[in-house]
């Protein structure tokens, strides 16, 4: 799978990247909303790691940007901020799944699983509207 990682603290984004490479994926970085734009319209995305902050952006806003979008990789939000008001408004905007930071491989394996079980329930709607 190919996985974008969006998040404005060079180190975590390089210590995710890595992690998500040893489960065998694909992976593209980003520290902006602009950066991560431009990405997704070059590479073929299969989901998102996005931060709630990144600096001076909302990675919240940037999600509600995403799900307005008719072609959408699934999301998954992480932030250090462990608020399960935070967690609920990002699924309600639509995020896929949420971690909080620090996660562990246990944790980004369960997320991957999530996005995989979601890839594979899309195809299986797609086969159906044929």
């Amino acid at each position: 799978m190919n996985i974008l990682v969006i998040d404005d603290h060079p180190n975590l984004v390089r210590v995710t990247a890595l992690a998500l490479r040893t489960l065998g994926c694909r992976t593209f970085t980003a520290a902006t909303t602009a950066a991560a734009t431009r990405l997704l319209g070059t590479e073929k995305i299969d989901g998102i790691f996005l931060d709630v902050n990144l600096g001076a952006e909302s990675g919240l806003d940037f999600l509600s940007q995403l799900v307005a979008q008719a072609v959408r990789p699934p999301v998954i939000m992480f932030t250090a901020q462990a608020k399960d008001e935070i967690a609920d408004e990002a699924l309600r905007r639509g995020a896929l799944g949420f971690l909080v930071k620090p996660f562990n491989m246990q944790d980004l394996n369960e997320q991957m699983k999530r996005l995989e079980q979601h890839r594979r329930d899309d195809a299986g709607d797609l086969a159906k509207d044929l």
